[in-house]
């Protein structure tokens, strides 16, 4: 059993004792393994998916190289891009802010629907963590509000295999 399978069977636990990981409606579960701490925010998971709120990643030990951190985030944006196509919309690099050891990349085209554009958002911060998040912007209130994604539990093992790649 990998670390992504090993991940999905502990929040499939979870949601059989509420009480310990259940916070503002959602399960909360935040482990180490093999260096990495995972993070995952979720509504609600069956036998078929998870209704997801977000994925968060991050290596344990620290990259102290500027030049090192720099050169990682555009590898790792590079990455995200050839890597992760099997969602709704493919991944576009956005910005690499070298100042702040940040990229942000967005699933593109967004989706849009009625008065909404719907997107993926990945953040890379410092060559060592990851931040996968769904938004809505609505375009009358001019807003960007965090919504949960579904996924399939097929397309969830791939795609936190993935993000661990990314920060390993």
């Amino acid at each position: 059993m990998n670390i992504a399978e090993k991940v999905l069977k502990e929040l499939q636990e979870l949601k059989q004792h509420p009480e310990s990981a259940r916070k503002d409606k959602f399960y909360y579960y935040q482990k180490a393994h093999n260096g990495l701490t995972i993070t995952v925010k979720y509504k609600d998971i069956d036998r078929y998916g998870i209704v997801l709120d977000y994925i968060a990643i991050s290596r344990q030990e620290p990259i102290l190289d500027v030049d090192e951190i720099n050169r990682r985030l555009e590898q790792q944006a590079e990455q995200v891009q050839s890597t992760i196509t099997y969602l709704l919309e493919d991944f576009m690099l956005i910005e690499i802010d070298k100042a702040s050891k940040r990229a942000q990349l967005r699933s593109y085209p967004p989706y849009e629907k009625e008065n909404s554009k719907f997107f993926y958002e990945i953040v890379l911060e410092e060559g060592t963590r990851v931040h996968f998040q769904r938004y809505e912007y609505n375009k009358a209130h001019r807003r960007y509000e965090k919504i949960t994604s579904q996924v399939t539990q097929e397309i969830f093992l791939r795609l936190l295999n993935d993000l661990m790649d990314l920060v390993k």
